[in-house]
């Protein structure tokens, strides 16, 4: 019983932490590009009222669903526009997920692993990038797995309440990154059925009831995507002439990547995605490697045969994706609570075996390895910028816990694995949220800019931009008119039409002292790619090397 009390409030403490860890996330500012840009377009649906067309800046926007931005817009009609919001609805579906996990898990499970397997999908790496970077995959993950939930329920219980609510987490998927989100449900679904030999289960009439309902919750979608594109033939969306907006969606997007259709080609090694996968599911790839082993081989040679849809959903699904053209390392985010279950069953096995106290001796050393160097990946951060003794006394207490629980001998060996790992993961997450994101973030130029900006007594009518490019998280934050000038000459045009800030490069800084009187420099920003970061600016001795200088000018 005594044992029993402190496995639960493990488990309490552990989601209370990590929710706290995540909630500083959701304050940092927004990272360009993907989640910048998804923010913008949020914003710019809720200002202009154009929820069935999307547009991001003046051009239309066909890449991803619109449910993430329609409801990233009805929050801001709520609580106002702020990045926090609009990372509130993706967050909170990818808490659903988290305790579909739970839920999915203890369908087949104990509860102790049910508890586990949620408490592994939420303290993963790929978990932390998704509650403050967010794309498709934060809300999709929620969705897949809520889906994924539903359908092992009805297939346990034969409830139609449990289909119709399979079916709503399909749609909901599909509407957030297109037919992955049905992809990889039916994955699950049909490994399960295979295994088991239960082929009746693929010809259920009752499939009709949620085919129909995801056609139905679809309608809106497909209506501004046919609208948009299909009505006219005249336009023009990612180099594609006339695209037609359905076929884009249902196939190209998705299935076009395998084929060749679609364009997109980064020429991903064959495992790109698995060595990913090994980051992103840390701290607990140590775990999930034997895991996956002793799952597929007992798959393999059991006679009874048990669930199959976690393993099938998991590897079939990896493969898949491992045969697109175009590949990132979030593209794996969705099959992560997948994984988690896996290690979870195989961590409850090792407590419950006396032949696994070997095996927790093993990775119990490899862990602490892993330990090592993660605190001295985090004393290096809190070198490299400058650190306050907030954030050393943060990084001391945390390393100091972990210290202490390895040597409580209340805890079993397992245990002192599970509470020192959530203690370095918890100080690992409190201090780049604190302090290694808020310095990276101000070599992001559009945040900053917009800051300086925004504060600006002296009033005019916009800013115009006068270099190659510029940062959706400017276009997020600002809270005037941005006019991108593509050529000198249309910048002049409009420099004598009103009165603009403009933010030039250096190159464009020099043109117009010696082109323009009157020009005088209001700030100057330090700027570089912070989602493709070098040692070259890691090291504080060469940063200023590898940041450019862009100016906030006025006239």
């Amino acid at each position: 019983m005594q044992n029993q009390k402190i496995i639960d409030r493990f488990f309490l403490i552990g989601f209370i932490s990590l929710a706290v860890v995540y909630a500083f996330g959701m304050s940092l500012d927004l990272i360009d590009v993907d989640s910048a840009q998804y923010a913008k377009i949020s914003k710019q649906m809720f200002l202009s009222g154009s929820y069935l067309e999307v547009y991001c800046r003046e051009a239309n926007y066909l890449d991803k669903p619109p449910l993430m931005f329609w409801s990233a817009a009805a929050c801001f009609h709520i609580f106002g526009v702020h990045d926090w919001v609009f990372r509130l609805p993706s967050v909170l579906v990818l808490a659903l997920g988290i305790y579909s996990t739970y839920r999915l898990t203890k369908i087949y499970y104990t509860v102790h692993t049910a508890k586990l397997a949620a408490f592994i999908s939420a303290s993963c790496f790929a978990t932390y990038l998704m509650t403050h970077d967010v794309r498709a995959d934060t809300m999709l993950t929620g969705w897949v797995l809520f889906a994924v939930w539903q359908i092992a329920a009805y297939n346990a219980s034969n409830k139609l309440k449990f289909l119709i609510g399979s079916a709503i987490g399909i749609a909901m998927a599909m509407m957030t990154k297109g037919p992955i989100g049905l992809v990889i449900p039916v994955i699950a679904m049909a490994s399960e059925f295979i295994y088991k030999r239960e082929w009746r289960k693929f010809f259920r009439w009752q499939y009709l009831i949620a085919i129909l309902v995801i056609a139905v919750l679809l309608i809106p979608m497909c209506w501004g995507l046919y609208h948009q594109y299909d009505l006219h033939p005249e336009k023009e969306a990612y180099g594609l002439k006339g695209p037609s907006g359905l076929r884009f969606f249902f196939w190209t997007q998705s299935f076009g990547r395998i084929t060749g259709e679609n364009y997109w080609d980064n020429n991903p090694d064959p495992f790109f995605l698995l060595h990913s996968f090994l980051w992103s599911f840390s701290p607990w790839i140590f775990f999930f490697i034997p895991a996956i082993y002793v799952e597929v081989k007992e798959k393999i040679k059991s006679k009874t045969k048990t669930e199959a849809l976690v393993v099938g959903g998991f590897i079939i699904t990896f493969i898949f994706l491992s045969l697109s053209h175009y590949q990132l390392p979030h593209y794996t985010f969705a099959l992560h609570p997948f994984a988690a279950i896996i290690t979870a069953k195989y961590c409850m096995r090792l407590l419950d075996s006396e032949q696994g106290h070997k095996a927790i001796s093993i990775l119990r050393k490899i862990q602490y390895g892993f330990h090592l160097l993660l605190i001295a990946i985090l004393a290096t951060l809190l070198v490299i910028f400058d650190a306050s003794w907030i954030c050393y006394g943060v990084f001391s207490l945390g390393v100091a816990a972990a210290v202490f629980f390895e040597f409580s001998k209340k805890l079993s060996a397992m245990q002192h694995v599970f509470v020192s790992t959530l203690i370095l993961f918890v100080t690992c997450g409190l201090i780049l949220n604190i302090h290694f994101y808020p310095k990276l973030l101000t070599y992001e130029s559009g945040p900053q800019v917009a800051q300086v900006l925004n504060k600006q007594t002296e009033k005019k009518d916009g800013l115009l931009i006068a270099q190659t490019n510029y940062d959706f998280s400017l276009d997020f934050y600002y809270d005037d008119t941005i006019i991108y000038c593509g050529s000198e000459e249309f910048l002049f045009q409009q420099m004598e039409l009103k009165n603009y800030y403009i933010l030039a490069d250096s190159t464009m800084y020099r043109h117009l002292l010696d082109k323009q009187k009157g020009i005088r420099k209001v700030a100057t920003f330090e700027t570089t790619s912070v989602t493709g970061l070098k040692l070259e600016f890691l090291n504080p001795a060469t940063r200023k090397k590898s940041v450019k200088p862009l100016y906030l000018l006025a006239y």
